[in-house]
């Protein structure tokens, strides 16, 4: 398993790399290297979520890893907190 690790990128080469994310179909899927640069972390957190069961939906065929747009958008969305109190 090749996982790439995208912490040193600047600004620039994170938005151009997040563009075609963003302006993407909410049906379109991606792979886990984006998807991990859109959730800033890293893509074996990815891995570890896969293993752990999260309520992360993804599709795999084969070896390939894939993350649907609309659900890594309702994933953020349910893990968006307003105080701490919330998050449990």
């Amino acid at each position: 398993m090749a996982l790439k690790s995208l912490k040193n990128i600047n600004e620039d080469e994170r938005s151009k790399l997040l563009k075609p994310f963003l302006d993407a179909p909410d049906d379109q899927k991606f792979g886990q290297d984006l998807v991990a640069l859109y959730l800033d972390c890293s893509p074996w957190t990815l891995a570890r979520m896969r293993c752990d069961g999260s309520e992360l939906p993804y599709t795999k065929i084969g070896r390939r890893v894939a993350y649907r747009k609309a659900d890594v958008l309702a994933f953020e969305k349910r893990r968006t907190v307003t105080c701490t109190a919330q998050y449990v």
